[in-house]
């Protein structure tokens, strides 16, 4: 499970984290902010999007908060925080639910009110979490208190003096543990990493690590795809204009056109490569086709929530600020979240294409 977590933090920080710092320009559009060095300090009246190279929140947000750039630097208070960058500081913050992913990671003071979702590579913890916090890294260190219980997939765990555990403290068996005698854990237990276990073992604990797995997955994917939206909204907000003028009676049209779309691309693509003169024509509509897999989610959710919402909300960031998060969220319901993604691409791809043919 250790690799998987790796793995999944390396993919945020370069596919996140790198092209967010490259691309940051100064942008002021209210709760969607942007620059190489940015601070925010003014109350935000709703949830708000804050990147750059250089990121310093000191806020309070009235809904969700998303901060990313290569260093970070949070002490403000929110309902929920989403946080990805190199080097991360979260100081004297506050809030409900925490999703976590980067390479330096340092908590200092903070209150969690619920759960608490870390994923890095050297990761400090030192606050208060309400409920459980579930932990992913090469070198992690705790020091404080934790209400429930402590899920860690670590190289090395060090327990402080300074922490309370009131729940089990769970860890992989191979890793190296330190926990100071004056410590509070009432008690501990640990498991096999799913990839290498080949014996029976305890149902719940397997449960929750390969949960927490898919759930950091979800969240990476999730900040991913809203940073490449908003910028989407930034720079070519026509065509999203034109994606908010689309009627409920172009939905069911556009899947078919987008299921065929998803079957006939992948072919076309490889009977041009089969031919000598045609490779580059393969290899580029191959290119294009998965271009288009990725940002057809987001034309579809924008669409389908904007319809869901009507005259409500009109502003396209809050729209994809909205819709993304519920879609992930279906998305990590077994069997029906697959059936929803594959809808959305469908749709999404048919979206596309009717805007093509309308020009």
């Amino acid at each position: 499970m250790r690799k998987i977590f790796k793995f999944l933090m390396v993919i945020a920080l370069i596919t996140f984290v790198r092209p967010i710092v490259a691309s940051a320009e100064s942008v002021d559009l209210g709760l969607f902010k942007a620059d190489n060095s940015i601070t925010v300090t003014e109350r935000m009246e709703g949830s708000g999007f804050v990147a750059g190279n250089m990121v310093t929140v000191n806020n309070e947000v009235d809904g969700m908060l998303f901060a990313a750039g290569n260093v970070v630097n949070v002490s403000s208070r929110s309902d929920y925080m989403f946080a990805a960058g190199s080097q991360l500081n979260i100081t004297d913050a506050s809030f409900k639910d925490g999703f976590v992913a980067g390479s330096i990671i340092e908590f200092n003071n903070a209150a969690v009110g619920r759960d608490l979702y870390v994923a890095g590579q050297k990761i400090t913890l030192k606050g208060n979490v309400g409920r459980n916090a579930y932990i992913a890294g090469d070198n992690v260190i705790i020091d404080g208190i934790i209400g429930g219980d402590l899920y860690v997939d670590a190289s090395s765990i060090v327990i402080n003096s300074n922490t309370v555990v009131n729940g089990t403290l769970s860890y992989n068996e191979d890793t190296e543990v330190t926990i100071s005698k004056d410590a509070m854990v009432t008690s501990t237990s640990t498991y096999k990493n799913v990839s290498t276990n080949s014996n029976p073992i305890d149902v719940n604990v397997s449960f929750g690590t390969a949960f927490v797995s898919k759930l950091i997955s979800k969240l990476i994917s999730l900040v991913n795809i809203l940073v490449v939206g908003l910028l989407m909204v930034l720079l070519i907000p026509s065509l999203f204009k034109k994606l908010s003028e689309i009627e409920v009676n172009k939905l069911l049209p556009s899947f078919a056109w987008g299921l065929l779309i998803l079957i006939v691309g992948p072919i076309l693509a490889l009977i041009a490569m089969l031919t000598y003169v045609g490779i580059a024509t393969g290899m580029i509509t191959g290119v294009i086709y998965g271009l288009l897999l990725y940002l057809s989610t987001i034309f579809s959710t924008f669409v389908v929530t904007s319809l869901i919402l009507k005259n409500k909300v009109k502003n396209p960031y809050l729209i994809l600020l909205i819709g993304l998060p519920c879609l992930y969220i279906i998305k990590l319901i077994p069997f029906l979240g697959g059936l929803v993604s594959f809808g959305f691409l469908c749709l999404g791809l048919g979206l596309l294409t009717n805007l093509i043919k309308r020009k």
